[in-house]
């Protein structure tokens, strides 16, 4: 799964208009960064086996500290908590962010089962592992990930308000580049050195979050207008 992710981040800014997309695109995607880090570090392990399924080279050995149920669970919590730990004026937003970006962070798993084979561990490495493995069927695979791309880009352009415009000519760049993305990584061949590997995943994530919050920057707001009849009524009391 990889654009699909991006439709839920999308999908989500509704749920909290205030986080930044390019907050909800790394909480989306934050799992995987984390695998790119672990397998830098050699904690975890892929092996690139061309044709092992249709759509991914990648056979999945052991990612029982990034991709378990129970550790998606745990960066979840993690997540909502370092937001809710911020320090910011409004607590009921605290707590809906901290909530929006943990079901951001959990939902990846969840997505990850419909299409990886069954290497998707609930708990450790030896413990039962699910997937539906829609991987061995390009079509439903792509359907499935543009589908929900379409729906979480129609929820987010129904998302705009007065403080969040739309900005449709960037949405459409960070569309082209999802989908351009998509296919490179549907037939260009990955490289066969796990460094590389987590290091181009890392620097993939954070640029699309990049693009995210790029899309999604608040404009400078006016001043508000009571507040500077306030401040001319005070200049001309003295």
């Amino acid at each position: 799964m990889f654009v699909g992710h991006y439709g839920v981040a999308l999908a989500l800014k509704k749920a909290d208009p205030r986080l930044s997309l390019g907050t909800l695109f790394l909480a989306a995607q934050f799992v995987d960064i984390l695998w790119g880090i672990f397998l830098i570090l050699g904690w975890e392990q892929v092996r690139v086996d061309p044709g092992y399924t249709a759509v991914t080279p990648f056979q999945f050995l052991s990612y029982p500290l990034s991709h378990s149920l129970v550790a998606g669970i745990l960066w979840a919590i993690v997540v909502g908590a370092a937001y809710y730990s911020r320090p910011t004026i409004d607590s009921s937003h605290r707590r809906r962010g901290a909530i929006v970006l943990g079901v951001a962070v959990l939902s990846h798993w969840f997505l990850d089962v419909l299409v990886h084979l069954p290497d998707l561990p609930l708990a450790g490495n030896d413990s039962l592992k699910v997937g539906l493995g829609l991987w061995d069927h390009i079509g439903a695979t792509y359907a499935l990930e543009y589908g929900l791309l379409a729906v979480g880009v129609w929820i987010y352009v129904g998302t705009k308000t007065k403080r969040h415009p739309l900005r449709t000519a960037r949405l459409a760049i960070l569309i082209g580049l999802l989908l351009a993305f998509s296919v490179v990584n549907l037939w260009a061949p990955p490289p066969n050195n796990m460094t590389l590997i987590g290091a181009s995943a890392i620097v993939m994530y954070l640029g699309i979050a990049w693009l995210g919050s790029w899309v999604d920057r608040d404009p400078p707001h006016e001043p508000d207008s009571e507040t500077h009849r306030h401040k001319r009524k005070s200049k001309a009391a003295r």
